[in-house]
């Protein structure tokens, strides 16, 4: 490689890098709850799971592209990591299927995807065709990225040098393995890697038992790409890496070992035709030796897909914004819908959820403000969009839960219930409008802010969390108590609100501060009041046990639930 190569190499990484992170934040925003009910469907259980990365990786003939998309649905909440498991072992399968169908290169096509999306783009009259347009250019950007790094390490695939090192390590399974690992991680594709061993091999400069262990740290070394594509990710994404790391890891332990006693090399000997240990049939060895690598790792490790997954969260811990893009509800169970009782006390246990989601988004936009950590900021958006999922969710189950009862005492609930709901969500709103002003407004207005303004945002910030903390505890068992401390938190939250905002507009006239820090920061006092009235709302409904007081909302009449 010279020095216009390794350029390359890191063009492509940086495209790749840009590419992914384009495709997975706007899969995000399209991504509805019909689509994320579709792919749970299809990935509903680890053998299904199998059997779609096993067709996609066998169409696209690339593992790396697969685990790639699959970084992409994960990180953008549309796929759970226990649900990516599966695929992750399919596509291992997928991808050794290349003598049977004919490979399809996605990099030969990825200008096509980016010349849609950017007409897509230019011709967009909607905010969904717009993330559409962009998933298409990340995408095409991504495979165009992985084709520049692999045409910059040509010379690498080609080296004389390169496959002395391989035949000669190949007598030592351990470095073996490690040449195969490192090798696949430059060059970026196992099949090439692979397809170097078996020329190799079948010219006799290298032994077959050697050429497996190579064939083995190809597969590990095949996992680079989906720690390339997780590189601005969060640790669901990261996950996704490590599980289809751990897999191929542990895989080559069990089969190296039955290798090196001799027992797998019998094996394939004896399900394919020739003698290998008489130079017979080389490459359609090693060809099996591959496949059947990763059909009985599959077979094996598929049991405890569950355990793996809980293994890489637990050296990759997941990330509380991670674990809020999902937007799925925990505890509605449709189920319990003909018990009205016991579900409106698992919809009251989601609305606790959204709120928790509340605190959370507040708490990062207040730490992006304080650190001007701008990755911090953009991750406000995803926990409002999981907010607004779960509002719907709850919606549709409370609905179901009036269509199924004939309880008066229920029926009356309803409309009280998707009142809080709505509350809630518009906390959600508010947090957003907090984020910007805190993140964007702010931080683009001409001077820095004044200490004494962000001891003001940081004041209210403080009293607003205690707020949400107490609805919180007031939610689980509907203390008046509770109630009667919120009631006062907003009092202060009042009283100081008008102190301020007033104390500042005085000051504006008076010139005695930066007029576009003072307004940004009544921006802020105005959404805390705001938001603290929305959450006296929820303390009220509480306070009557949920009942909807019709005589102060215009006498619509309570919803009438259908007959069973």
């Amino acid at each position: 490689m010279n020095i216009l190569d390794i350029i390359h190499f890191i063009g492509g990484l940086a495209l790749f890098v840009f590419g992914m992170n384009k495709m997975s934040n706007n899969l995000q925003l399209v991504a509805g709850a019909q689509m994320r009910r579709i792919l749970r469907r299809l990935t509903g259980t680890p053998l299904r799971g199998v059997m779609v990365g096993l067709g996609i990786t066998a169409l696209i003939q690339s593992s790396s592209a697969t685990t790639v998309m699959l970084v992409g649905f994960v990180n953008a909440g549309m796929m759970t990591l226990k649900q990516a498991v599966g695929v992750v072992m399919g596509s291992n399968i997928g991808t050794t299927v290349t003598a049977q169908l004919i490979a399809f290169n996605i990099g030969e096509f990825a200008l096509i995807f980016v010349t849609i999306g950017m007409v897509m783009l230019l011709i967009s009259k909607s905010r969904s065709m717009e993330n559409w347009s962009m998933i298409l250019i990340g995408f095409g950007l991504l495979f165009l990225g992985l084709t520049t790094m692999s045409d910059s390490v040509t010379g690498l695939k080609n080296s004389v040098y390169a496959r002395e090192i391989l035949a000669k390590v190949s007598d030592n399974p351990f470095l073996a393995i490690l040449a195969g690992t490192i090798f696949t991680m430059l060059i970026q594709s196992s099949s090439a890697s692979v397809g170097i061993v078996i020329v190799l091999a079948a010219n006799g400069l290298i032994k077959f038992e050697g050429a497996l262990f190579l064939v083995y740290g190809d597969n590990i070394g095949t996992t680079i790409t989906a720690w390339l594509a997780c590189l601005n990710s969060g640790s669901s994404a990261r996950q996704v890496a490590i599980v289809h790391t751990l897999f191929n890891v542990f895989g080559t332990i069990v089969i190296g070992i039955l290798t090196y006693l001799g027992l797998y090399t019998q094996f394939i000997n004896l399900i394919t035709p020739g003698n290998v240990f008489q130079g017979e049939n080389v490459a359609r060895h090693i060809a099996n030796g591959h496949t059947f690598f990763n059909v009985l790792n599959t077979i094996a490790f598929l049991p405890f897909s569950g355990h793996l997954a809980n293994l890489a969260t637990r050296i990759i811990p997941d990330d509380k914004v991670d674990e809020a893009s999902m937007g799925e509800p925990k505890h509605l169970n449709y189920t319990m819908v003909t018990d009205s009782y016991l579900a409106i006390k698992q919809s009251i246990k989601e609305m606790k959820e959204m709120l928790r989601l509340v605190q959370l988004g507040q708490t990062i936009s207040y730490e992006a403000f304080k650190d001007r950590n701008y990755k911090k900021q953009v991750r406000v958006s995803r926990v409002e969009s999981a907010i607004d999922q779960l509002q719907k969710e709850i919606t549709v189950y409370l609905v179901a839960v009036n269509e199924k009862t004939n309880s008066e005492d229920i029926i009356i609930k309803i409309p009280a219930l998707l009142h809080t709901v709505n509350d809630i969500e518009k906390l959600g709103d508010y947090t957003l409008e907090i984020n910007q002003i805190l993140n964007y407004q702010i931080m683009d207005q001409g001077a820095p802010l004044s200490d004494e303004f962000k001891a003001t945002i940081t004041a209210m910030h403080n009293q607003l969390q205690k707020m949400i903390e107490l609805a919180l505890a007031y939610l689980d068992h509907l203390d008046p108590d509770i109630a009667e401390e919120i009631i006062r938190a907003e009092a202060v939250i009042i009283d100081d609100y008008e102190r301020l905002r007033q104390g500042i507009l005085t000051q504006i006239q008076n010139g005695e501060c930066d007029a576009a820090g003072g307004l940004n920061t009544i921006d802020y006092l105005d959404v805390v009041e705001l938001a603290a009235g929305k959450i006296i709302n929820i303390t009220e409904a509480g306070s009557q046990k949920f009942v909807y007081t019709y005589e102060k909302h215009h006498h619509i009449p309570p919803p009438k639930a259908q007959s069973m």
